[in-house]
């Protein structure tokens, strides 16, 4: 487990996938040596949040208490995950389709990918942009008593989670067992990596959500 006494440069270097999460924790500038409570104090960041997002990331198993997360950080975490994957994931997925596609345009293996790609990505979106304009601003309105009239919405929101993992898992699928001759196996192993750390963020973040941000939310709304 990663604890306040950990320093940051040592965290990271152990698990390069932490450094955009730092970045979304606001902890990106000025590591140094410093452990992870000095570097929080140093960027006005909550240390017991800090570790709970860390930890998640770094350990399978692990989940922080629903008590030890504060609904506000989070939803700043949430949306800075929703924009990194927006101008970052996203991109970088159909660059890697589009210079396989180049390589060899009449591929059918692409064409598949591609096409469930871009359902996939079209529905995340319409999700991201649901969350951002209904779910996301109930936390400001959280001891407001209009709370009570969007419990539905964040029902809905838990119910459109529960096929995140099999829709991208299916697609590795598809393309490890349909891997055409003569392609560029760079870019494929590219892709296929591409795709399952998006995976595996998605079902994290999906889980913040479900295990931390809904629950509470609905529980505001009970007299």
């Amino acid at each position: 487990m990663i604890t306040e006494r950990d320093k940051l440069s040592d965290v990271i270097s152990m698990n390069i996938d932490l450094l955009p999460i730092t970045h979304r924790l606001g902890l990106n500038t000025h590591i140094g040596e410093k452990t992870i409570r000095e570097i929080c104090i140093h960027c006005g960041q909550d240390v017991k949040f800090t570790l709970g997002i860390l930890n998640t990331f770094t350990t399978a198993d692990y989940f922080p208490k629903p008590e030890d997360m504060d609904l506000c950080p989070l939803i700043d975490f949430l949306t800075k995950t929703h924009e990194f994957h927006k101008q970052l994931t996203i991109p970088r997925l159909s660059g890697l389709i589009e210079q396989m596609k180049q390589l060899m345009p009449n591929e059918k293996l692409l064409i598949v990918v591609e096409k469930y790609l871009n359902q996939y990505i079209k529905k995340l979106i319409r999700h991201i942009d649901y969350e951002e304009t209904e779910v996301f601003p109930l936390v400001r309105k959280r001891v407001d008593s209009k709370l009570k009239s969007h419990v539905s919405n964040l029902k809905k929101l838990f119910r459109q989670h529960t096929n995140v993992e099999n829709e991208l898992s299916d697609l590795m699928t598809i393309i490890i067992r349909h891997i055409p001759e003569h392609i560029d196996m760079n870019l494929i192993n590219d892709l296929l990596h591409t795709l399952s750390h998006f995976e595996k963020e998605q079902l994290d973040h999906a889980r913040f959500e479900d295990k931390i941000l809904i629950p509470r939310l609905i529980a505001l709304q009970t007299p």
